[in-house]
Order: C-alpha cells, then sequence, then structure tokens
C-alpha cells in the first residue's frame, strides 16, 4: 500500500516530501548543515582514522601498552580530542544536556548512557578469593547504581528519555558468566529430555530434568515428589500434561524466591547443571533488588529504561533479569509506551528464536514485549574468544545473514502488530492500534540505511503514524546523522544514544565504535562525502562573500530634483 499524501500531512514537523525519498537523497545534508566549521573537521578527521584498519586493530593493545607504561595523560589527551569528542556527550550526566537540548530541538529524542560495562579479567582475579571478589564487585555495583538513579533523574528532564543500563556494570561478571552457563545448561537439558522432539515434556520427563538440577529439593521437609508434583501442576498452565521451554523457564525460575534455591549446588565440574552456591544465589538477588529500585524510580520521573546487549557469554543472565523486569514493569498500559526494553542482537545465531520465544512469554504471562532490535557491536571479540576456545562462532555467516536475520526480527513484531489490529476489527473495536492495545513494541536500532527505509515503508503500509510510538528508530551519537535528523524531522520517534562518563571507563565503547565504522566503510564514505560537501559549499559561499565586499562600489550618480530645464 502506497503512503497518501494525507498520511504524510499528517506527519509533524514534514517537508512535504515522503520520508523514504528524503532518506534515499545521498545528498542530503540536514544533518550536518547546522554543525560547526570545527565540528565538520573534527568528524571528518575521525571518520577518516576509522578507515586506518590496522590503526583500528591495535588500539586495544596501544592503549593497553600506555597504561603499562604510564603514559594514559598524553593518550587520553589525544582520545578526549577526537573520538571522544565525537562520540560521548561529556564525562558527567550534566555535561550531557547541552547535547540533548540540542537534539531536542531537532525532533531527536535522548537515551542517555553511563558508559560503563565491566568485563572478565581473569589474571585480576586469579589472586582473590571469591568472598573478595564478591565484596569488590557488589560496592562497585552498589556505586554504579547510584549514578545510575542520577543519570535517571537527569534524564527526565527531558520528555521521553530513556537510560540505558549495562547489567555487567551491576554485578559481578564472574556471577553474571556462571549465571548464564546455568541457564543455557538447563535448557539444553530440556531438549535432551524432550525425546520426541516436539518443544514440550511430559510430566515423567518434566520430573527427570527437576531431578538434574543441583538441589532439586526446596524445603528439607518436603518429599521431592511433592515438590516435583506442585511445580508441574504451576507449569503445565494449559492442564494438556505438557509443558514447554516458556512455561518451564518461567516456573523453574532463578527469579522466583520459591524456586531459586532449586539451583543451589557446590558441585560444578562434572554436573549435568552447574550449581550456584549459596553466596552467589544472594548476589543474584541482590542484583535484582538493585534494578528494581532504578525500575521504581524511573516509573515515578517517566523515564524508560533500555537493557543494554553485551558479550553472549553474560546474556543469559542479562536475558534473564530484563524478562523479570519485563513482567513487573511493563504488565501495564502507560501513555509514554512500555517502561523496560531488551536488546537483542540479530547478528548472533539464535537471536530470532530468542525473540520469538519472549514474545510467547510475555503473551502467557500478561505482559509487554518491548524489543530494541540492534545487529550486534561485539563481533571482533566474540568470534576471536570462540576461536581460542575452539567454541562454535556464535555470529551469523556473513553479512548478508545478519541482514536477513536483522530483517525478520523487524518483520515478526510488525506481525504481531497487524495480528493486533486485525483482532480488534474483528471485535468491533477501535481499529486503531496504539501503546494501551500492542502486545509490542519495536526500537530500530540500526545505522543501516536499507533497515531504516524498509521499516518506514512497512509502517505506512501497515498504517502505523510515526507519532504512534509503537515503531521507534535510533543511532548512537556520533553516527549517521543524515538518518536521524531526517527521521526528527518528519515527526518520527527517533532516539540518539548519548554516552558519558570518566574517559577511562568509555574507552571499550569508544574502541567499539571505531571497529563498527571501520566494518562498515560504505556507511562511513557518506558520511565523509556529506561532510566533506558541506564543508565545500561552506568555502565557496564565504569566497563568494569574500569577492562581492572586495568590489569597490559605484558612486550614484546625481539626478537633479528641481524643475526640468529646456536646453
Amino acid at each position: 500500500m502506497e503512503a497518501s499524501s494525507a498520511y504524510l500531512n499528517t506527519v509533524p514537523g514534514a517537508t512535504g516530501g515522503d520520508v523514504v525519498t528524503d532518506l534515499k537523497d545521498e545528498h542530503n545534508r540536514i544533518g550536518v548543515e547546522k554543525k560547526s566549521t570545527a565540528d565538520l573537521m573534527l568528524s571528518m578527521m575521525v571518520y577518516k582514522l576509522c578507515t586506518f584498519g590496522l590503526l583500528v586493530d591495535l588500539a586495544p593493545k596501544l592503549i593497553s601498552l600506555a597504561e603499562m607504561m604510564h603514559l594514559t595523560s598524553p593518550v587520553y589527551w589525544v582520545v578526549r580530542k577526537t573520538f571522544f569528542a565525537q562520540f560521548c556527550g561529556g564525562e558527567s550526566a550534566d555535561d550531557c544536556l547541552g547535547t540533548m537540548n540540542a537534539l531536542k530541538s531537532a525532533g531527536i529524542n535522548s537515551i542517555l548512557d553511563l558508559s560503563i560495562e565491566v568485563d572478565l579479567d581473569e589474571s585480576d582475579l586469579a589472586n582473590q578469593t571469591p568472598s573478595e571478589i564478591r565484596a569488590r564487585f557488589n560496592k562497585s555495583a552498589d556505586n554504579i547504581a547510584q549514578q545510575i538513579s542520577t543519570c535517571i533523574e537527569t534524564a527526565s528532564t527531558l520528555s521521553k528519555s530513556f537510560t540505558a543500563i549495562k547489567i555487567t556494570a551491576m554485578s559481578s561478571p564472574l556471577l553474571l558468566k556462571q549465571v548464564s552457563s546455568t541457564l543455557q545448561a538447563v535448557e539444553c537439558r530440556f531438549k535432551i529430555v524432550d525425546k520426541d522432539r516436539d518443544g514440550k515434556v511430559t510430566k515423567e520427563e518434566f520430573t527427570q530434568l527437576v531431578k538434574m538440577l543441583p538441589s532439586p529439593s526446596l524445603n528439607k521437609g518436603q518429599s521431592l515428589d511433592v515438590v516435583i508434583e506442585q511445580l508441574f501442576k504451576e507449569a503445565d498452565k494449559d492442564q494438556d500434561g505438557m509443558v514447554d521451554w516458556v512455561d518451564f523457564a518461567s516456573t523453574v525460575s532463578l527469579n522466583r524466591d520459591e524456586t531459586r534455591a532449586l539451583f543451589m549446588g557446590e558441585e560444578t565440574v562434572g554436573a549435568q547443571v552447574p550449581g550456584l552456591v549459596k553466596e552467589d544465589l544472594e548476589d543474584y538477588k541482590r542484583l535484582l533488588v538493585r534494578m528494581e529500585r532504578l525500575c521504581d524510580q524511573a516509573k515515578k520521573t517517566h523515564t524508560r529504561l533500555m537493557i543494554d546487549a553485551e558479550q553472549s557469554y553474560f546474556q543469559a543472565a542479562i536475558d534473564n533479569v530484563a524478562l523479570h523486569l519485563m513482567e513487573n514493569y511493563n504488565d501495564q498500559p502507560h501513555v509514554d509506551g512500555p517502561l523496560v526494553f531488551n536488546t537483542y542482537q540479530m547478528y548472533l545465531k539464535d537471536a530470532l528464536g530468542r525473540l520469538q520465544q519472549d514474545y510467547t512469554r510475555a503473551q502467557r504471562n500478561g505482559y509487554v514485549l518491548a524489543a530494541k532490535l540492534v545487529r550486534g557491536a561485539y563481533m571482533v571479540s566474540e568470534r576471536r574468544r570462540a576461536q581460542e576456545l575452539g567454541l562454535q562462532d556464535p555470529i551469523c555467516d556473513g553479512i548478508q545473514a545478519t541482514h536477513t536475520s536483522y530483517n525478520a526480527g523487524v518483520d515478526f513484531m510488525l506481525e504481531k502488530m497487524t495480528q493486533q489490529k486485525q483482532k480488534l476489527i474483528q471485535d468491533s473495536k477501535n481499529k486503531t492500534l496504539s501503546l494501551k492495545s500492542s502486545p509490542v513494541v519495536l526500537f530500530v536500532a540500526s545505522h543501516n540505511k536499507d533497515s531504516v527505509i524498509r521499516t518506514c515503508e512497512r509502517m505506512q503500509a501497515l498504517e502505523l503514524t510515526p507519532t504512534s510510538g509503537l515503531v521507534i528508530f535510533g543511532q548512537l551519537m556520533g553516527m549517521c546523522d543524515q538518518i536521524s535528523y531526517t527521521l526528527g524531522q518528519h515527526g518520527y520517534g527517533i532516539y540518539k544514544y548519548v554516552p558519558y562518563g570518566p574517559i577511562h571507563h568509555v574507552i571499550p565503547y569508544l574502541i567499539r565504535r571505531a571497529q563498527e565504522n571501520a566494518s562498515v566503510l560504505g556507511g562511513v564514505a557518506i558520511e565523509r562525502r556529506l561532510l566533506w560537501e558541506e564543508l565545500k559549499s561552506r568555502y565557496i559561499a564565504q569566497k563568494e562573500r569574500a569577492q562581492t565586499q572586495a568590489v569597490p562600489s559605484v558612486p550614484t550618480p546625481i539626478v537633479p530634483t528641481g524643475p526640468a530645464t529646456t536646453l
């Protein structure tokens, strides 16, 4: 279905042209025309540096070497004047307000991001006892939770803002890796126990699976048979004598106080499901409490939360936390939309399946699935790790496979909106789908222009208005401004990630941005060309003004004003 002129004219800020036409215009300089000349030259230099693949590849080692030689001051000075200035809003939340207000004036909202994340450093952990590691990370997580609280408070000063959260900064990365291993092992065992391969287990198979858990008895006074009977009855919601993975994972869950103890066990080596010690379970509960407090604050201040995706060896735990938060905070319709969004890296081979599975879980448990789809940001490190450990590469085989996965994710979410709209029509209700009636909300976070154009075209065909809030878009600060400003001009829900933090904390983020730009040279080439066209246009205009001012003025002839005389 073609977008009608009436549809286009209802878009606030629309210029009269179609958003798709403007996005396809590769000479559209809307994203650069309001920048200062100094900012344009900075962007040109940073993008040029991103084209030097060897420099980008060596950047992590060069920075580590500088830290070892105590030469961080000059290195950080260079980074601060280049990549940090291009891709970050400042070192504190308040530093970002100027950037956020400037974006707001262009119709672009912000996702304020305290860019602190933690990865596993085995050498750093080797000389510490488990109790010392827990104490250190709990103290750090409490401190970061307070900083994120400040981030939420700052973001709330501008309407429709998000705050981004990295779960690795909210707990011990060692704990998150262990939790992920346990969750993945349970899901693997479920598939093994499912003898018919139909995605469901019988009561007998359910019993077998529970017995594989580290501590199958919830209470010492209860028999195992009683425990399993209660759990199966709860999980078998449709009472057909079968339980699928979604209902099993919702019932036998680390997120529930009633079943958390099932996963407690000292033995991990050779166990079918790795156990978590009592202290691990307590730390996981602390993580949930920290996140719930931030959600309570966000709900009170009308600031939505974006749970970022991270490395695959943490992701199962991160998803588990995100599902818990969505179930508790996305269960009621909100005017601004669901409170908590989870992120799906569609370059992972299992991403589409997890998205579909999480939708089923949301439907059964009565909450809105709010999903941000990205291609992914850890390809280099993920592939290196898989190769070093002899693991299967978790990343899609080739860029085209990633595009296919991403498009399939967008199509899946839009299909669920379409089905709900048809249901409203059949039920003789208002046929207009809204944030109060949609089972899903889609966040298309992409620097790929084709993906953005394709989504806009699908929205028009489905008659989803740009202002509905059902489909929103996002790009990172310092990247793909042509897309962001064009969408903002046409009234679409568009967001920019505005990262901030002490420079030594945001180095991993900056390295990923350099790697991302280096791997997508086509997009960088377009950005550089637009920057060059704008600089050249300004130079020509300035030169013409200078030439005009240099031309000597011609005296105006004196015309007699008195009575005419006859010669």
